[in-house]
């Protein structure tokens, strides 16, 4: 399985997956910065590598072979295997860990394919550390994170105005807008009946931020349909 391994676990007493800490895994075919993002969280208490993958083929192996899933995932763009960068987002997620993109050079049209994709977040690879921690536990607490540079870009970006939406107020919408109750959607999203009214109150002040002022559930039916969101089909 190439360019696959465990990352060493530099702290003891660490509990991947409790909430204490938050684990993560890189997909990436830079082993040069595979290795630096060893070095980098390895002497930082919250956060854990605990996989690193060159293809997201070897990420799913390693899930097969009993490796839990990590909470975050720090997803290359562009791997040297040619798979599609959406596709690569939507198997992660399926997965059930979260995704941030990271690419060497600024791509508007790539941030918003694997953002409407549902990744969380999307870095260049020439941040430093403390933006790649605040994005890691942004993404990990429910939130969003993109590099200055990209958000600009995108803000000048021509075609309709698009909310970055976290996946937990993502998975809120579609439920809700496909004819769920806002108790089912909480319920699909994992979270309490308020924290899904807030995440669904955050969406509709996104879009009216973006000039697309959204008020009645129709409303929000029909910006899920004009962003190709996915539906979630519930009627609950």
């Amino acid at each position: 399985m190439a360019a696959m391994s465990r990352a060493i676990d530099n702290s003891a007493g660490r509990q991947p997956g409790t909430g204490t800490v938050i684990t993560v895994a890189a997909i990436d075919d830079d082993r040069m910065l595979l290795g630096g993002l060893t070095a980098w969280l390895g002497p930082v208490d919250d956060l854990e590598l605990v996989l690193t993958c060159g293809t997201v083929a070897d990420y799913e192996q390693a899930l097969a072979a009993d490796i839990a899933v990590p909470d975050v995932v720090l997803l290359d763009l562009n791997l040297r295997d040619l798979t599609d960068p959406v596709d690569n987002v939507q198997r992660v997620l399926a997965s059930g860990a979260l995704v941030i993109m990271v690419s060497t050079i600024p791509d508007a049209d790539g941030v918003l394919a694997t953002l409407e994709a549902g990744a969380a977040g999307y870095l260049t690879k020439d941040q430093d550390l403390e933006a790649l921690l605040a994005a890691i536990r942004e993404v990990a607490a429910g939130g969003s994170a993109l590099s200055p540079e990209l958000a600009f870009m995108i803000s000048r970006d021509s075609r309709p105005q698009r909310p970055q939406l976290s996946p937990q107020e993502r998975t809120v919408l579609t439920a809700y807008a496909s004819g769920a109750t806002l108790a089912a959607a909480a319920r699909r999203a994992g979270v309490a009946y308020g924290t899904a009214r807030e995440y669904l109150e955050r969406v509709k002040r996104k879009y009216a931020d973006a000039g697309r002022p959204t008020y009645t559930k129709l409303d929000l039916a029909d910006r899920v349909r004009e962003d190709r969101l996915e539906l979630d089909g519930l009627g609950e």
